[in-house]
């Protein structure tokens, strides 16, 4: 009979270099299966997975079944191939990481029909690059128009149509096109001015400029028609409002969109705005614009580089690959495969921190797009540790026209939305942030409360319910595999971004971001349950479930490692999490209701003597407890050794015993009625909070070496304490009430019995502000350079977004619903 043997192969992501016997761990959880001829009752090892991974939550379709060759074969085969179709995957997002590099971007028709306009240099009698106007020949949909035909913006689709039909003109050529482009126009006429749709940059300025372009090349529209007439009065308004005449310069967003107003400015005021590439800020049909007008022979050398690097198309903004390498970027973290591009993401973010020195994010084309691209540069930037500043913030929380301007455009809300979460990485102090927060979360709520969100003004489809979710769920309380499955389930192919015309950036338009997360993410939970199983094994043999007290909580323990620590190469990692945390609630039980206070007493000692011969006068609870806790610290500390070179026993132990001696404190004041000062309090539920054995052995197993010096560093102890305070201060707001009708001791209500005359709200209000700063304070610690890995410390903040996410609403350890879809959404539904 056939067996399966296993075997670890160079999976692409997988962390490297390791030490070898790291591998010995993970050998049955990033595999791929191999049929060997061994008969079944050899030495080789089989992988199988319970079909009933818990009993107290659903379990989902297993891998393997257990007695069946012939579906083990099957599923391993098809294991097999999800591997090297991920493989695939990956190698086609980093094609698309060089083909950024490059410059290949989504062609723009309005941008391709300005550059096609351009007379040549040598005979004005003929186009500079005819290869755009066959472009825009080859293009034409069906219904006449060019543009994105499944996008309702239809203003967007008409300018597109409107340069087009212009540049063919221009040249006397595809005049079935013109036909078909005019009939579309002159059915739409009506729309140019309506108002309920989104208008791209410039639009009345643009289009008006252009109808005039038009009229002068006998185009056959309803130029005497209300609509243009409207849209002709409207533009007189507004050049009459900028005093064009009056300006002694022009400012950027007057440039980026002088293709408006190309007859009425002085072209050695525009150039003045030239780039060193020779453009008019990257914009191809503004630089096409004022080579026209100029013949500036460096404005030719980047359209002629441009299109050397693209062929015939042109996009609307070239080139684009710091902004579409970071949309790439915040993509792949979203989706959480982020890992497999670890040397692709940091060149990027190096790109994008280059720019961010040198000032180059912020253009003032207009406020919505230097807005949205320095908060998703600021919350990237800052959160992957490259020092950035929020000063680029300050101007326009300054400026009263700010709002105003916003809305008008129709991107208020989603400059906003990313304004808001970029503010939420703020440090201490930052008071810009401080008020970005405030600024932004006020707006969308007010909006939100107000069901503001036009549908028809709006870019992304998803826009409401991501403010929805934003407000509802604060950034800190957002743990990654939840949000790694909400994308996945709304991911947009086409995320559009909008200027003087619609365009997608180059990364969105290809379906392998989606197919790698959805591959990634099963296999991940293939993994959870072999993890699973291994536990649950281990949870049977200590005889934890035989303790009447204890909550049974083996899969809810496992989820907070999974939910945060998914990488399969971090199954020793999850495990070691898992089995001190359960351990830890297990004993909390114990010494909140479960035992005397002989057994509670006896537990102490023992954990300080560290010998289990000591126990055999103890109850059977005692045992069964010091000997989980003696026997899993001992397995604990051996296996370290593959990861560290010295030996974590004897912290490990003092770790244990000081968490015992403050859950007998606590004990000890409910049995007798003492009434600590809240300072006591506090400094005591530190420790007993209960997540220092939880954090000390992830640190040993996550990956980097960790001298033991490093360890008792004031560092690792400023990083547990804060961790602990809001643990402490949000288990005690979320359970005050209870706690405070069972006469149990509460962070609430001893301050207000240090400051009596306070409030209940005063007393919370200081709760969340104290958790507040520990979080900010946390954050900074985290991201900024220190003595600790930043892979360790991210066990920090993993802890500290489980806490905020399980007290969120209410006191989700408590409760046996609150995380049951959460669970579930991580750990069993596979991903379809």
């Amino acid at each position: 009979m056939k067996a399966l043997t296993f075997s670890v192969i160079p999976t692409v992501g997988l962390p490297s270099p390791y030490p070898a016997a790291r591998f010995s761990q993970w050998r049955f959880r990033y595999v791929k299966c191999q049929v060997s001829t061994q008969s079944a009752g050899s030495s080789t090892s089989q992988l199988s997975y319970d079909t009933k991974p818990c009993e107290d939550l659903k379990s989902t379709n297993t891998l393997f079944d257990k007695d069946s060759s012939k579906v083990v074969h099957k599923k391993a085969k098809q294991l097999a191939s999800t591997f090297e179709c991920m493989d695939e995957d990956v190698m086609k997002i980093r094609s698309l990481f060089f083909e950024i590099e490059r410059g290949h971007e989504y062609v723009s028709p309005y941008d391709t029909a300005w550059v096609a306009m351009v007379p040549s240099l040598d005979n004005s009698q003929l186009p500079q690059f005819p290869q755009c106007l066959s472009w825009i020949m080859e293009n034409q949909l069906s219904d006449g128009s060019w543009g994105l035909s499944y996008l309702p913006y239809i203003k967007d689709r008409l300018s597109h149509t409107l340069a087009c039909i212009i540049a063919l003109r221009t040249w006397n050529i595809g005049i079935k096109n013109v036909e078909m482009g005019l009939r579309f126009i002159q059915e739409n006429i009506e729309k140019i001015v309506d108002e309920e749709w989104y208008n791209p940059t410039g639009y009345d300025l643009i289009f008006t400029a252009m109808l005039e372009d038009a009229k002068d090349l006998f185009l056959e529209l309803p130029y005497t028609s209300p609509p243009i007439e409207l849209m002709l009065t409207k533009r007189e308004e507004i050049l009459k409002s900028m005093g064009i005449d009056q300006m002694d310069e022009y400012n950027p967003s007057l440039i980026f969109t002088v293709e408006g107003i190309h007859r009425i400015v002085d072209w050695n005021k525009v150039l003045k705005h030239e780039r060193k590439d020779g453009s008019l800020f990257q914009s191809p049909s503004a630089t096409a614009c004022a080579l026209m007008h100029t013949r500036k022979s460096s404005c030719l050398v980047y359209l002629n580089l441009m299109l050397e690097n693209l062929e015939n198309g042109v996009p609307s903004v070239y080139p684009i690959n710091v902004i579409a390498g970071l949309s790439m970027v915040d993509m792949l973290e979203r989706l959480g495969i982020a890992r497999h591009f670890k040397y692709e993401i940091k060149h990027v973010l190096d790109n994008v921190y280059r720019c961010w020195i040198e000032k180059e994010i912020i253009q003032g084309i207009s406020p919505a797009s230097d807005i949205i691209n320095s908060s998703i540069s600021f919350r990237i930037l800052r959160w992957n540790g490259y020092d950035v500043l929020p000063d680029v913030f300050l101007n326009y929380l300054k400026d009263d026209n700010f709002l105003p301007s916003l809305e008008k455009s129709g991107q208020a809300v989603t400059t906003m939305l990313n304004l808001y979460k970029a503010s939420q990485l703020m440090f201490p102090g930052e008071i810009i942030l401080e008020e970005a927060e405030s600024f932004s979360q006020n707006y969308l709520t007010k909006i939100k409360e107000n069901s503001k969100i036009d549908v028809k003004k709006i870019i992304h489809k998803d826009l409401k319910k991501e403010v929805d979710y934003a407000l509802g769920v604060p950034w800190v309380a957002s743990v990654e595999r939840i949000e790694h499955r909400r994308y996945i389930e709304t991911y947009d192919f086409d995320n559009i971004q909008i200027g003087k015309t619609s365009y997608r950036m180059p990364s969105k338009r290809n379906d392998c971001f989606l197919s790698l997360a959805k591959k990634d993410y099963n296999i991940c939970q293939t993994v959870f349950q072999k993890d699973l199983k291994e536990l649950k094994k281990w949870y049977v043999d200590c005889k934890l479930g035989d303790l009447p007290f204890a909550r049974q909580k083996l899969v809810f323990a496992y989820f907070t490692a999974a939910s945060t620590l998914f990488s399969p190469e971090m199954s020793a990692v999850r495990i070691v999490w898992t089995k001190n945390l359960l351990l830890t609630l297990v004993i909390d039980d114990f010494y909140d209701a479960g035992g005397s206070i002989e057994e509670l007493q006896c537990f102490l000692e023992a954990v300080k003597r560290w010998d289990p011969t000591g126990i055999h006068n103890c109850s059977e609870d005692v045992k069964i407890l010091f000997s989980t806790v003696y026997n899993t610290v001992n397995d604990i500390s051996q296996d370290a050794r593959a990861f560290q070179k010295w030996d974590i026993g004897t912290q490990l132990r003092e770790i244990w015993y000081m968490l015992a001696i403050s859950m007998m404190k606590e004990a000890e004041w409910a049995k007798t009625g003492h009434k600590p000062s809240m300072q006591e309090y506090i400094k005591n539920g530190e420790t007993s909070f209960g997540v220092e054995p939880m954090i000390f052995t992830s640190l040993c197993f996550v990956g980097p070496e960790i001298p033991e010096q490093t360890i008792h560093h004031q560092e690792h102890k400023s990083l547990m304490q804060l961790v602990n305070i809001c643990g402490r201060l949000s288990n005690d707001l979320r359970s005050d009430k209870r706690e405070i009708k069972e006469g149990k001791l509460n962070t609430q209500s001893l301050f207000m019995r240090e400051y009596p005359e306070t409030s209940v709200e005063n007393a919370s209000e200081w709760i969340r502000q104290t958790i507040n700063e520990s979080t900010v304070e946390l954050l900074r610690k985290l991201v900024q350079p220190t003595i600790l890995p930043r892979d360790c410390k991210q066990m920090y903040w993993a802890t500290l977004k489980l806490i905020q996410l399980f007290y969120l609403k209410t006191d989700a350890f408590t409760s046996p619903t609150e995380m049951l879809e959460n669970i579930n959404a991580v750990l069993f539904d596979r991903v379809l």
